[in-house]
């Protein structure tokens, strides 16, 4: 009887404890969220900017998965156990995206997403000090959509701090860079350590008009798509309006949604992800992908070539008095991270 009573006493206090850890870790989160304006300003505006001329651009859109996500890991997230990867491997992954934009330095702009800065998850690599090495030129403006200075899950293993969010670069002068959230936040207390959404601009002068480049990233896990349907209502919102003034548009990201000519290889159903389609957006714009090469795997085991799963989810959006010149996506068989890089080129109309 004592055992029993010794016993239920220790389960009392495991429990105790237990409970004030998540309520520690709630009050501790709601005192720092980080609460983001519906519209952040990045940059100066800088209206005696010199205009450009030039009428052909070239993008690269590349989720580089927080530098932890290459061809060796899975992602307890995904159906996977892996939370860390070791610094080596980390440092592995962030040289191969700095190398690519190393080699393709003359390409206009680089939309990145799930860049890191101090997160436990990438053992606080610093990615930005090590781009400013590669080319002084780029304009560079980092947009935060996950900021947690404490992540509790998984309860074995917490993610820990975590800042993370779209960084895009320019080769040209930025008239102006600006974060609008999107408004799709959890509710409380899930919103202290999940990601707030929001997409990144970046506006170019031209001579006549703008070319306002757009960096985006959709919410994942959107079991009834309410979340993805905001998401596209408010970016499309901007993005019309943008070229209603005149202005080119040119959208690039991580949709977490195939484009609508992409057809699902055999997969389980929770791995498929929604379509998109051209009903969704105004006449006359375009979705752009190249659909003969997957650019995202799921993270349920490492990468295998034969055994992952493979999806198209990353790929561009333009306005229709952009041109499209070529697409394809930069095939590294998912080496840095679980996304493939996309090339575009195009040119205005």
């Amino acid at each position: 009887m004592k055992s029993v009573t010794k016993l239920f006493k220790g389960v009392l206090i495991l429990a105790a404890c237990f409970g004030v850890y998540v309520v520690g870790v709630i009050v501790f989160g709601t005192i720092v969220e980080h609460n983001f304006e519906d519209k952040t300003s990045l940059s100066q505006n800088s209206k005696n900017i010199q205009s450009i001329s030039d009428s052909t651009f070239e993008f690269v859109s590349w989720n580089v998965g927080f530098f932890g996500l290459g061809e060796e890991s899975d992602f307890f997230y995904d159906g996977g156990v892996d939370v860390f990867q070791s610094k080596e491997t980390v440092q592995k992954n962030m040289k191969g995206v700095l190398n690519l934009i190393k080699e393709q330095s003359s390409v206009d702009f680089f939309l990145l997403q799930e860049v890191d800065s101090f997160s436990w998850r990438s053992h606080k690599v610093n990615f930005l000090d090590s781009i400013a090495e590669i080319k002084n030129s780029f304009t560079t403006h980092l947009a935060l959509n996950y900021a947690s200075f404490f992540v509790p899950i998984p309860l074995y293993n917490p993610m820990g701090t975590t800042f993370s969010g779209l960084f895009s670069m320019s080769n040209f002068k930025v008239k102006e860079a600006i974060r609008y959230d999107l408004g799709t936040s959890s509710n409380w207390p899930k919103r202290l350590f999940y990601l707030k959404r929001c997409f990144l601009t970046q506006r170019i002068q031209l001579e006549k008009k703008e070319l306002v480049v757009v960096n985006i990233h959709n919410s994942a896990y959107d079991q009834y798509g309410e979340k993805k349907q905001k998401e596209m209502k408010k970016l499309l919102q901007f993005v019309d309006a943008e070229y209603k003034k005149g202005n080119y548009v040119v959208v690039g990201g991580d949709w977490n949604q195939s484009p609508p000519n992409y057809k699902h290889k055999e997969m389980p159903a929770y791995f498929l992800n929604t379509h998109l389609s051209n009903e969704d957006i105004p006449d006359g714009w375009e979705w752009v992908a190249d659909v003969n090469t997957p650019t995202n795997r799921k993270l349920d085991k490492p990468y295998s070539k034969e055994y992952s799963f493979q999806t198209v989810i990353d790929h561009f959006l333009v306005s229709p008095n952009v041109q499209v010149d070529s697409v394809s996506v930069v095939n590294m068989d998912f080496k840095y991270s679980d996304h493939q890089p996309v090339y575009l080129k195009v040119s205005l109309r």
